[in-house]
Order: C-alpha cells, then sequence, then structure tokens
C-alpha cells in the first residue's frame, strides 16, 4: 500500500498564516510553523528551503485570493462591486486578510529567497497594480487629472476599506454589519462617476464609463468632496 503523506505545503503554508495573523509576521519561524501543524520540523524543511519560502507561498496564495475577488471590478470601473467584493472576501478569509494587514503591503521575506520565488512575487503584485491602473483609466474622465483619479481611488477602494476593517481584523472580531452602509456612504459622496450614472445597475454603469459622450465637461467639485473627509 502506498503511504500517504500526513502534511503536505498547503498545511505548513496555513500554519504559518494562522502564527503571523495571530502574533505577527516577525513570530513566524520554521519551529512556530512546525508546531502549529503538530509536524515535525523536520517535516517542513522538507517541503521548504527557509522561512522565507514559506512565507512567500502564503503572501502568494492570500494575495492572489484577493485580487481574484476584485480585479474584475477594478478592470470594469465597478467600484462600488469591488468595495463589496473586498468586504466578502475579508468576511470569508479572515485570516488571510490580517495575514496581508500584518504584511502591510510587501511580501515578508528576506535577501536569501531564491530568483523564482521572487519572479513569483512581483509577477503578483503587477497583475494587481495593473488592475488598479485600468481602474484608473476608467474613471479619470471624471476627475480633473489622473493624479486626482489614483487618490480618489486609492481612499475609495483600498484606505477607506482598511480603515473600516482593520480594528476588527487586528482584533480578530467580527467586521461590524454596518460597514457596508458606511463605506457606501463615503463612496457615493466622493466618486463622480457614481453620481453620475445614479443608478446601482452595473452594466449601466459600465456603458457610462466606456462612452464618451457621456463623460463631464468639468469635474471641478470632486477635489473639494475629497478634501472635506480630512
Amino acid at each position: 500500500m502506498v503511504r500517504l503523506a500526513k502534511f503536505n505545503d498547503d498545511t505548513f503554508v496555513q500554519a504559518a498564516i494562522e502564527v503571523a495573523a495571530t502574533c505577527g509576521v516577525g513570530a513566524v519561524s520554521m519551529a512556530a510553523i512546525a508546531s502549529k501543524a503538530g509536524a515535525p520540523m523536520g517535516s517542513v524543511y522538507h517541503r521548504f528551503g527557509s522561512r522565507s519560502e514559506v512565507l512567500a507561498r502564503a503572501w502568494l496564495q492570500a494575495q492572489a485570493g484577493l485580487r481574484q475577488a476584485v480585479a474584475a471590478h477594478w478592470q470594469a470601473g465597478r467600484t462600488w462591486p469591488a468595495v463589496q467584493a473586498l468586504l466578502a472576501w475579508c468576511r470569508q478569509h479572515p485570516l488571510h486578510a490580517r495575514f496581508l494587514m500584518q504584511c502591510e503591503g510587501h511580501p515578508p521575506i528576506d535577501e536569501a529567497l531564491a530568483g523564482p520565488w521572487r519572479q513569483r512575487l512581483d509577477d503578483e503584485q503587477l497583475a494587481m497594480e495593473q488592475a488598479f491602473e485600468q481602474a484608473v483609466r476608467r474613471c479619470a474622465p471624471w476627475c480633473t487629472s489622473t493624479d486626482t483619479t489614483t487618490t480618489l481611488l486609492r481612499f475609495v477602494l483600498l484606505d477607506a476599506p482598511l480603515a473600516m476593517l482593520r480594528p476588527a481584523l487586528s482584533q480578530g472580531r467580527e467586521i461590524p454589519a454596518n460597514a457596508e452602509d458606511l463605506l457606501r456612504t463615503s463612496h457615493e459622496a466622493l466618486c463622480p462617476w457614481w453620481q453620475q450614472a445614479a443608478v446601482n445597475d452595473h452594466d449601466v454603469q459600465e456603458r457610462l464609463l466606456a462612452d464618451p459622450a457621456m463623460r463631464p465637461v468639468t469635474s471641478s467639485a470632486v477635489p473639494a468632496r475629497a478634501s472635506s473627509t480630512h
């Protein structure tokens, strides 16, 4: 009979995510991973050459999950559905969300990480950046400049949701039930493309964003609305 392995790569990746999410990335060691997984430390080294390799794999798994949840909405300029998708993903994967929050936007690796792993990390970051850049291009006609669009989208799609989620995620609590209502209020107040659509129909909004004839002549009110939140 074939003897099945008791532990696999995913066992140790998940263990690393749990340690990082609850104790911080600095607490992740090969010994801590083995202890969390209930495995001999040799089993971890049998599959991963270093702590950085486990963390790289963990970051790729979590980041790819987040990107798959939001990127299609970003690329189509569907900003409110993108926020909803981010909230839903965080509720479904709180440990992954907390792990990414602990990483503060960067893969938690050291200089010794092998080149192929670095390339995979770079590719994943690039895919996320390209999706965001597409959102900027789709929404730019409603703002006074590309810089304004970038700042506004970064706030609406990332900064505001993360500020709302951080207290709950950092303390291991459930995300507040009213998070969506509060974020929607700020989204509707700040996003001129959503105000112009004046509907929740995603297809209508997408056609509006794609139609040059529907672009506003000016959008001078956008910076004023954005600055009023400070």
